[in-house]
């Protein structure tokens, strides 16, 4: 949109002005706008201010927007006005289309492009509005005018004497009646158009006999046009002006349908989920059977977004959505609500055995893979259930207590269901908690880093240091890391608290090298929110410039669950942070499910056998073949390996003849503080120099 529009916004709402405006911009560069908060602003504005377009909002601090709207054409001021409002009301929108609204745009779908398409069409009608008041000043002036004008005006128009006889009809009049105009001139408009649509043949009736003016609209199916008709009574007839409101209809149409569906899914949204849901509350008592809600989110899903991008997500949410249908009967409903979170109401169940029966066919159905654009998905889904009467018969209640139990369901391992109890609402006020002190820890210093040597099994001395994050919180104490790294993950905290950790390390492990130990290296574990996240490799190259410490210094800790998750993205991704030059290490193998062959392909350069490996190390047990099989085939690849969690001399004299190449754990020392870290440094050196 090219031409210059000078633009009121009516709206109390500072986000809603904002979004209104930065939408605004994107439509044009010439568009100025002038705002104003409230109904009297408003009106002060418009008598001041001559606008292209006034965007009014329905609720305003000191009226609604129906009465500014009555106030501002009884100034005589016909500036299109379109109704903003957070509603999908369609007989709220009748009404202020009746009052003389141009348009009626609920907010929560309001985009650049529906925004763009409505005020074109405001434009456009405002500017046939004109035509015709132009048309009807000139019709009183000269004839052979007014027949110029009505063949130019966008309307169709034609004129019938008191006894039904055609006068006049314009070209427009010809194309929508389909008839030619010599086949209608002094022909009777019942014979010349016999199959007239009922509701303009009404019209039509109504202002001939009550000689009143006659306005409405409705679909003519001959033509296949919805048509909006304007009858005005005469001396010797009427008068019909119409125009085909066919696209418009169509937007309104579709403006509806998104109040209530959602528009990727084609799945009911929230607002048609609650409106069912509180019909089948409504309707519980006297059926007497019981009503479950359903909250489910799928595990996973932003790490195959974020990694493959929006198409394949969208594609994969809409092949998730037909599985949640089929799994579920036709009386029920499943909707969207956002994301990759869904809910599913269960109406007429005859017992509570019911829900988890249609969850489990659920999560099985999810868990099948998924083949889209090439690329084999696999997704889980989590579930928690409510369940009417013992859980509350409020429609915000049952979805409240459904979400925590979804959340349940993902702390106990994700890919299973949980039903609502009351013990979750303290278990999740608790998380809740524990989200918001975790927001503030950062700048109130409370997160802080232990290191635990890692040590070479054949020289002892300790080459290497594993960075681990600590909390103390000032209100709940020292915080296990089992407790609050969870909810750092699921809440993206940990995405600052991981360039802290990253940042925090790197620099101290300058200092060491600084104090004379110059070949230390210092590891700091990556999470899978990390690994994922857009600019890692970036931040780390960023954080070493920073530092001073040369990239062949930081081991990166990856889990063998972040790795083969989707192991043609994870290659990429970790050659790209094997760019920058730092090494990488897979932590807690053989945990997992993936192997040697796996990582072949990747360029790794440590594996970490897991401390359940360890515990109990013996040449007669299976952990003692298992560990001396890894070993043999990681050096086999050029492998470094480090064994964590060794705590007796006989674990460590079992890794030596295995010839293991490095060991953590508290056999040497637990985590310690940075300056503890280099007494032990100091130590270490003076013992070796002895020997």
């Amino acid at each position: 949109m090219t031409e210059p529009l000078h633009i009121l916004i009516v709206d109390d709402d500072d986000v809603d002005r904002m979004s209104v405006r930065r939408q605004l911009k994107s439509v044009g560069s010439g568009i100025t706008m002038v705002e104003a908060t409230c109904g009297r602003e408003a009106l002060e504005r418009v008598r001041e201010e001559n606008f292209n377009c006034i965007f009014l909002d329905y609720l305003l601090p000191d009226s609604d927007g129906l009465s500014v709207l009555t106030d501002i054409r009884g100034e005589s001021i016909d500036t299109p006005v379109i109704m903003l409002t957070g509603h999908g009301d369609e007989r709220l929108a009748v009404e202020l289309m009746r009052a003389g609204a141009a348009d009626y745009l609920p907010k929560g779908q309001l985009s650049t492009e529906l925004l763009e398409h409505s005020l074109r069409n405001a434009l456009r009608l405002h500017g046939a509005e004109q035509e015709r008041k132009r048309a009807q000043e000139a019709l009183q002036r000269s004839n052979k005018k007014i027949i110029d004008i009505l063949e130019s005006i966008s309307d169709a128009f034609f004129a019938l004497d008191g006894d039904w006889r055609f006068t006049y009809l314009n070209q427009q009049a010809e194309r929508l009646l389909q008839a030619e105009r010599q086949t209608l001139l002094d022909g009777n408009i019942w014979e010349r158009l016999p199959n007239l649509a009922p509701w303009f043949r009404e019209s039509l009736t109504t202002a001939m006999t009550s000689k009143q003016p006659v306005s409405c609209d409705g679909e003519y199916e001959l033509i296949g046009k919805w048509l909006e008709t304007q009858v005005y009574p005469g001396q010797d007839g009427i008068s019909v002006y119409f125009r085909d409101i066919t696209e418009r209809k169509k937007a309104a149409d579709r403006l509806n349908y998104l109040a209530n569906y959602d528009a990727l899914t084609d799945l009911p949204n929230r607002v048609l989920f609650v409106d069912r849901l509180t019909q089948a509350l409504s309707r519980a008592p006297w059926h007497e059977r019981r009503i479950a809600v359903m909250f489910c989110d799928l595990d996973r899903f932003k790490i195959i977004n974020d990694s493959l991008g929006h198409n394949v997500g969208d594609h994969l949410l809409k092949n998730v959505a037909q599985r949640f249908l089929s799994c579920v009967r036709n009386g029920d409903t499943v909707a969207r609500l956002g994301g990759d979170e869904f809910v599913i109401l269960l109406n007429d169940m005859a017992k509570s055995g019911d829900a988890a029966a249609i969850a489990n066919k659920i999560i099985e159905s999810v868990a099948e893979p998924f083949v889209l654009d090439g690329h084999e998905l696999f997704v889980t889904v989590s579930i928690g259930i409510s369940l009417n009467s013992e859980d509350g018969t409020d429609p915000k209640v049952l979805l409240k207590n459904a979400d925590t139990a979804m959340y349940r369901a993902k702390d106990l391992g994700k890919n299973g269901f949980h039903f609502y109890s009351r013990s979750l609402e303290v278990r999740a006020s608790d998380r809740l908690g524990i989200e918001n002190a975790l927001r503030r820890a950062l700048e109130r210093h409370e997160l802080y880093l232990l290191y635990q040597p890692q040590v070479n099994l054949t020289t002892g001395r300790i080459v290497g240091a594993e960075a681990l994050l600590r909390w103390q919180n000032s209100g709940m104490g020292l915080m296990s890391p089992t407790e609050f790294l969870p909810v750092a993950e699921e809440s993206g905290l940990i995405i600052p608290i991981g360039e802290w950790v990253l940042s925090t390390a790197c620099q101290q492990a300058k200092v060491w090298h600084e104090a004379g130990f110059s070949d230390l290296r210092v590891a700091v574990n990556i999470s899978d929110r990390q690994f994922h996240h857009s600019g890692l490799a970036e931040g780390i190259r960023k954080v070493l410039a920073e530092s001073g410490l040369a990239a062949e210094f930081l081991d990166l800790e990856l889990t063998e669950d972040i790795v083969m998750k989707n192991t043609g993205k994870a290659a990429e991704l970790i050659h790209e942070l094997r760019s920058a030059g730092v090494k990488l290490a897979i932590d807690d193998f053989g945990t997992g499910y993936s192997s040697f062959g796996h990582l072949k392909s990747f360029p790794i350069h440590t594996v970490k056998i897991d401390r359940s490996f360890i515990s109990d190390l013996s040449s007669d047990n299976e952990d003692g073949a298992i560990v001396e099989a890894m070993l043999a085939m990681a050096h086999k690849l050029k492998l470094n390996v480090i064994a964590e969690g060794v705590e007796t001399q006989q674990q460590r004299d079992f890794l030596m003849e295995c010839d293991c190449d490095e060991m953590q754990g508290f056999f040497f020392s637990r985590p310690v503080s940075s300056d503890d870290f280099l007494t032990l440094l100091d130590e270490n050196k003076k013992t070796r120099t002895s020997c």
